[in-house]
């Protein structure tokens, strides 16, 4: 059986996929990926097939680009009609369906987060679940990652697919070996930050909790992908001292565990690898009530739920008088994150769930 990885760009295969995809590989699975940036691949593999999928919002008003997608994605079905394509990130679910509407192929989406969210406003939302209903009549195969989607997928999109439901993409097998004595501490002196450097992670919201904290010897330290320049000059513009921003460190799973906390403002979730990573060390987390946390995070156990980022600075000065509420969060956050949570364990699940389904045309 040959199985087709294909998502946006190369970042997300080798940050997330690439597991999954030796692990089919030592299945005796025939492994290829496709993405738009295939020399950015760190993977081993006989073929990897360059889809030029809009990565920049310039792209998305270029016909021509759209020609050349729909070109290079026939290049591929052409040829593998019994293969399974397992599609990954929005973009290049949406634009795969869509341009094999017609064909006669074998798709599993790999839900990493559906654009509509409860938080998404009415309009935008209607929208994009007219194309989601649409393009599930293409997807003989859902497999999500939280509650939300997973009910939403159940109650809307199964009338002709099935759907399951994983623990996200894995956390690293290094992550098992917890913090099984935690120290007892009396103060929280640094909070760890996770996101990429996008305005939906909230990174405008982190400067001014950042800017309240000013004078309270707690530093924020800033962890992601991409470019943080602009967030950088708010920070030198406001003279900030407290918050550093740093590009996404490999060895940073080594690291957490120096700090206190996790913050986490992001405003859109699938199920946040950076949230369980931070539970399995014993950081309580404090964050948004929105899709993907909820299912990780119960409020007042291993961490702590806000509706606005003024709340902040509150509940941790808050968490330095109670200390001992405090330590039994970070013993809670421990306890969360149990096996299922593992990329061997969700490798195991994603094989026997695509092994064992019936695909029927």
């Amino acid at each position: 059986m040959k199985i087709i990885f294909i998502c946006t760009k190369s970042i997300t295969f080798n940050t997330f996929l690439k597991s999954q995809a030796n692990f089919f590989l030592k299945k005796k699975y025939e492994v290829e990926v496709a993405c738009s940036d295939i020399e950015n691949l760190n993977f081993k593999c006989n073929f990897k097939h360059k889809i030029e999928f809009p990565t920049k919002i310039l792209d998305l008003f270029n016909l021509f680009k759209y020609v050349r997608i729909f070109i290079q994605i026939k290049k591929i079905t052409n040829k593998n009609s019994s293969t399974l394509f397992f599609i990954h990130t929005p973009v290049a679910a949406y634009l795969f369906r869509l341009f094999t509407f017609f064909e006669k192929i074998k798709i599993i989406y790999f839900v990493h987060g559906f654009r509509f969210t409860s938080t998404t406003n009415i309009f935008k939302k209607f929208i994009l679940k007219i194309i989601e209903k649409i393009l599930s009549k293409k997807t003989d195969l859902f497999i999500t990652i939280n509650n939300e989607d997973y009910n939403y997928t159940l109650k809307n999109l199964t009338k002709r697919t099935s759907c399951y439901k994983v623990s996200g993409v894995g956390l690293n097998p290094a992550s098992k070996y917890y913090r099984k004595k935690i120290k007892k501490k009396n103060f929280i002196k640094s909070i760890l930050i996770i996101s990429a450097y996008k305005k939906e992670k909230g990174y405008h919201e982190i400067l001014k909790v950042a800017e309240i904290l000013k004078g309270k010897k707690i530093k924020l330290d800033c962890y992601g992908y991409g470019n943080y320049n602009k967030f950088n000059s708010i920070k030198f513009k406001k003279k900030l001292h407290n918050i550093s921003f740093k590009k996404f460190d490999i060895n940073l799973e080594k690291k957490i565990k120096k700090y206190d906390i996790l913050l986490h403002l992001s405003k859109r979730e699938g199920l946040p690898v950076s949230v369980m990573q931070c539970l399995s060390h014993g950081l309580p987390v404090i964050c948004y009530d929105i899709r993907g946390n909820n299912d990780l995070i119960i409020d007042k156990f291993n961490g702590l739920f806000v509706k606005t980022y003024k709340e902040v600075p509150l509940k941790i000065l808050y968490l330095n008088l109670e200390k001992q509420f405090f330590n039994d969060m970070s013993y809670n956050a421990i306890k969360s994150i149990n096996k299922n949570f593992f990329r061997d364990q969700i490798n195991l699940n994603l094989y026997k769930i695509i092994t064992n389904f019936k695909f029927q045309k």
